[in-house]
């Protein structure tokens, strides 16, 4: 099957991560969570909680009466805990490492972090906590990259090996062309 095809099939969605780690969150917070509490915190309609807590119910990943507390189930705390995660190590590696904004970096971490494989994540926590370290290589590979050039532009024409004949950079940055409008009247 085709990777893309496979987005869908993931353990949970993006909102539900978002209630799972809104869960946990108010657990550890108030030491309880319930529906009103959880519409505050993500801010969205009490039935909406209740439709969502509905559905993930049904995976198995909380416990719900109606009326009272929300439970976390050992797999829906296992992966409230994961995606909470992947959101703080990936908002590191992309500001600290790579150089995004922190505002940018904190919105794709959020907007991917329950998307990434148990293995990929570790291996990206073992190459962001050695980049991060004082290891001469890691200082010589920080210097290295902050003078590496940002665009095809800022090198020799070939140089790119991954651009070809487009740089990507260029295809990256360069803003969507405007919708038309339609005929002019």
């Amino acid at each position: 099957m085709d990777i893309w095809k496979r987005f869908g099939e993931k353990e949970i969605t993006h909102s539900m991560a978002h209630y799972l780690q809104a869960v946990a969150a108010l657990k550890n917070d108030k030491g309880f969570a319930r529906v009103g509490d959880i519409a505050d915190r993500l801010g969205v309609s009490k039935s909406g909680v209740t439709s969502m807590l509905r559905s993930l119910q049904s995976r198995g990943l909380v416990d719900h009466e109606p009326y009272g507390c929300v439970e976390l189930t050992p797999l829906g705390l296992q992966l409230a805990r994961r995606t909470e995660s992947n959101r703080r190590l990936l908002s590191v590696f992309l500001s600290e490492i790579l150089g995004v904004a922190e505002s940018v970096a904190e919105e794709d971490a959020c907007m991917i972090e329950h998307l990434v494989s148990p293995q990929a994540a570790v291996e990206l926590l073992r190459l962001t906590t050695f980049l991060r370290s004082q290891h001469p290589a890691a200082l010589q590979f920080r210097e290295a990259f902050r003078n590496t050039p940002r665009t095809c532009s800022d090198h020799a024409p070939g140089d790119c090996d991954i651009c070809g004949a487009t740089c990507l950079v260029d295809s990256l940055l360069r803003p969507p062309p405007a919708a038309d409008a339609g005929p002019a009247a």
